[in-house]
């Protein structure tokens, strides 16, 4: 495998013409329900528990540190890796060693884990993971501008959003139904053979035309002028100018504040059960809240995906998405009551699953450069993560200064400012 670097040129367009077929659609389902399934199975019950055996005095603060360590290497991870794999030139494409690769790393730091006995060990597994997790993400995000027609784009996002939401409930179930250990080695066993499918499946389907930036099955050509590229330049390289690329710009702007609302919204839930809504049995009522919000989810991300496609637009799919998000959040923030909390998690399931869906695709319509797919994309997931690892301080800050009011109702302006964000992209209708 060759990696090479072309500067200075520009981009090329040439997207897609022919629908993915079914089978290539399933494929990446699977790899991508295998990224969230260990992600998020091993971040909701295996770390905290093993955290716990380590050391249950520092549980807590072992927890935050870590996990913020895991957002961080994340965020370096993603546009990195989705760099390198734009300009990765081998017989097995550009995404399909990256997937692999990062299915290997999330694997062994999941295998690796149980096996630690120190909290330090611990962190370098979960960064590994994290870390991994979201380097295949670029990899996976990238190949739905290179494989699916733009007018698909909506209904393919909705079905690759899909896999988080099935993947968290997937990951958790089989885990509490073993001890710790085993559900380690579930997850690193599942997360390394589901991707396969697709890493053996991709290459079988040619779907566009050779241009610029590669043969039909999207494997670059390493040219004569290519050259490797300094770590400084290479560093530099992954900037994207804001007065350049403004669609891009404000495209990555609203990613950041829809994930920040929704992180922070979610991550006192246990507390606000118990402490404002006073239920019996807060834990129960998390877990009745999640599938609420799981299946407002699932129902939306395909309607809304394949409406979007039809009609040709997005944006207006993403602002009432915000909308119904910050609705949801109000609600919360001004009627704490049980039956309002269940009306609002299937209502703000509802817009974050529109929002998943169409978000993506319209992303991938403002990317700057087709030679730097992988990469952008990386930004997108990287300003993702970032909000993730900001959400613990934010929502801290907010609920001392002024409770579970407060909270939601940040997190419902934060929401309708990340549907906003993509008003004034030109590019995207």
């Amino acid at each position: 495998m060759e990696i090479s670097y072309r500067e200075g040129s520009a981009p090329a367009r040439h997207a897609p013409a022919a629908p993915v077929p079914r089978h290539w659609i399933t494929a990446y389902f699977l790899a991508a329900l295998a990224m969230w399934a260990g992600l998020l199975a091993a971040a909701q019950i295996l770390l905290p528990a093993r955290l716990a055996a380590l050391d249950p005095a520092r549980q807590v603060w072992h927890l935050g540190l870590i996990t913020a360590l895991g957002a961080a290497a994340a965020i370096v991870s993603s546009p990195v890796a989705g760099s390198l794999s734009d300009r990765t030139a081998s017989r097995f494409g550009r995404r399909r060693p990256w997937v692999l690769a990062s299915a290997l790393a999330c694997s062994l730091g999941l295998l690796a884990l149980p096996l630690q006995t120190s909290v330090a060990g611990v962190g370098a597994c979960w960064i590994l993971v994290h870390g991994g997790s979201n380097a295949m993400a670029a990899a996976l995000c990238a190949a739905i501008p290179d494989r699916v027609p733009a007018a698909r784009r909506g209904l393919v996002s909705g079905i690759a959003g899909l896999a988080m939401p099935v993947g968290l409930v997937v990951g958790t179930t089989l885990v509490s139904a073993v001890p710790t250990w085993a559900g380690f080695v579930l997850m690193g066993g599942l997360t390394l053979a589901l991707p396969l499918p697709y890493v053996m499946l991709e290459e079988h389907a040619p779907l566009r035309a050779p241009g610029p930036d590669g043969p039909p099955d999207g494997r670059p050509v390493p040219e004569p002028g290519a050259r490797r590229r300094s770590p400084a330049a290479f560093a530099a390289g992954l900037y994207v100018s804001p007065r350049r690329h403004p669609d891009f710009a404000w495209a990555l702007s609203g990613r950041f504040f829809s994930q920040l609302s929704v992180s922070i919204a979610t991550l006192y839930l246990l507390y606000f059960l118990r402490d404002a809504v006073r239920v019996g049995d807060p834990a129960r009522g998390v877990a009745v809240l999640s599938l609420l919000y799981t299946a407002g989810v699932v129902a939306a991300s395909l309607a809304a995906g394949r409406a979007s496609d039809r009609t040709g637009r997005r944006k207006p799919f993403v602002i009432v998405a915000s909308l119904l998000m910050g609705a949801a959040l109000t609600c919360m923030a001004l009627v704490p009551v049980w039956s309002a909390a269940m009306a609002s998690a299937l209502v703000l399931g509802t817009g974050y699953g529109v929002y998943l869906a169409i978000d993506q695709a319209l992303v991938t319509e403002v990317l700057p450069l087709e030679r730097d797919r992988a990469k952008d994309l990386g930004l997108v997931n990287a300003a993702g993560s970032g909000a993730v690892a900001l959400a613990p301080l934010v929502a801290a800050g907010t609920l001392l200064a002024g409770g579970f009011s407060a909270l939601f109702t940040g997190g419902a302006v934060l929401a309708v400012a990340g549907g906003l964000a993509v008003q004034p992209i030109r590019s995207v209708r």
